[in-house]
């Protein structure tokens, strides 16, 4: 029988053990990286009180780890809080044993045994967690492009952001996650790791007195043999206005002299408009004649647990303006507890479970594609193109094509 519980500090070493062999590529194994992780995990339990390390036990022995979150998300402009799930691992000698299945169960049963209707994580592999439930979010563009296509107009804003800053990059990141669906709020922590970092520059726009956006970044070699190559890394850039955003760019246009390419990953799938030249250096052309602009990939994934519970903690939040009674089935082979049928009737597009009624149209889907449709990742249509829903009136097509679509796609800056 395995029992999905905290670790303690006694389990310290083992959670070590096991996340260096199942993470090799984080260079965890040497002495001295092995002990600076496990002062970090030491930390965590003591100190964070949003943040904690859950272990599946078989037999009393500890076989897998797995690291949860209490996030804070703007949905759609409402505060909810979700979980997040991080550092899944598993035991070598323990693999194939279905260790992360029950760790997974564990953590979905946990928070909606609480109350949270929605979870998210970064999958190691879309189909694994797929099939466990989890939609796929909005995707990100990494774009590679000289600093002079960038349009300039004027940086005389733009300052060094330090440490006693802090204050003040927290409530900008505020302001903009209030107003960005899929965000999820910060703490001081978290902007202290923003701005302890040497390697990592940070400015920012002043204004007044207040600041509006910011950057942070940090330089990479762009030439195995010189020295002065180099590109520009985009970390994070947040701002609040054109005006900000402006500036920011401004900064970025007059690094030209001395820099190769800015590399910037963004969810905005428009940035190749502000773009004289968005060509990524690669000098592909696509067929017949497109130019790489851009690389693509799919993160971060989300997942209803609690359907009747969703709908109730959005009830001020309109999808769309339509006003229809919805006879939605939602299939949950990993967590049946999930599946079910319910009516839902949106009243100029505000959603209310009903205990009964009647429909206007029945539609059945797959809580990860539910998931990514009530997130905005995806149109109705869409999914109905693709055979990944059915309804019993293609009549009603269009009205719940326009009751699901967000103006918005969720983003998050948020790495967990």
């Amino acid at each position: 029988m395995d029992e999905i519980r905290p670790v303690s500090r006694n389990d310290i070493d083992e959670v070590v053990r096991i996340a260096a062999m199942a993470y090799p590529g984080s260079n965890l194994l040497g002495t001295e990286s092995r002990q600076q992780f496990a002062e970090r995990v030491k930390s965590t339990l003591e100190n964070d009180p949003n943040v904690s390390y859950h272990g599946c036990y078989r037999d009393g022995r500890l076989v897998g780890i797995m690291k949860w979150y209490d996030l804070s998300m703007y949905v759609y402009g409402i505060p909810l809080l979700t979980g997040g799930i991080g550092t899944v691992a598993v035991d070598l000698l323990h693999k194939k044993e279905k260790v992360a299945k029950a760790m997974l169960h564990g953590f979905l049963s946990a928070y909606r045994e609480r109350g949270i209707p929605l979870v998210s994580l970064y999958p190691f592999r879309v189909d694994f967690y797929k099939q466990m439930g989890f939609g796929a979010g909005s995707k990100i563009y990494q774009y590679k492009f000289k600093p002079a296509s960038l349009p300039y107009t004027g940086k005389e804003q733009i300052v060094y952001l330090k440490k006693e800053d802090k204050e003040q990059v927290l409530a900008c990141y505020q302001r903009v996650a209030r107003q960005t669906h899929g965000m999820i709020r910060r703490t001081e922590r978290d902007i202290d790791s923003l701005l302890n970092v040497p390697e990592k520059v940070v400015v920012g726009v002043q204004k007044e007195g207040k600041l509006t956006g910011y950057i942070a970044f940090q330089f990479e070699s762009a030439h195995a043999e010189n020295k002065i190559y180099n590109n520009l890394v985009v970390k994070e850039l947040l701002y609040e206005s054109r005006e900000s955003l402006a500036q920011l760019l401004s900064f970025l246009h007059s690094q030209a002299d001395q820099i190769q390419r800015i590399v910037l990953t963004t969810p905005d799938e428009d940035f190749h408009l502000l773009l004289s030249d968005p060509g990524n250096g690669t000098d592909r052309l696509l067929p017949g004649v497109y130019h790489e602009s851009h690389v693509s990939g799919v993160g971060l994934m989300y997942r209803v647990i609690d359907v009747p519970g969703f709908f109730r903690q959005l009830a001020e939040h309109r999808f769309g303006a339509e006003t229809i009674s919805l006879r939605l089935t939602v299939r949950d082979s990993f967590l049946p507890e999930n599946e079910g049928t319910w009516l839902v009737q949106f009243q100029h597009g505000q959603a209310h479970v009903a205990r009964d009624g009647q429909a206007d149209v029945s539609v059945e889907l797959d809580i990860s594609d539910f998931s990514s449709l009530v997130m905005g990742v995806v149109r109705f249509s869409k999914l109905y193109e693709y055979g990944m829903v059915e309804l019993d009136d293609t009549a009603f097509l269009p009205q719940l094509d326009r009751l699901f679509s967000s103006a918005q796609k969720p983003q998050s800056m948020t790495a967990f």
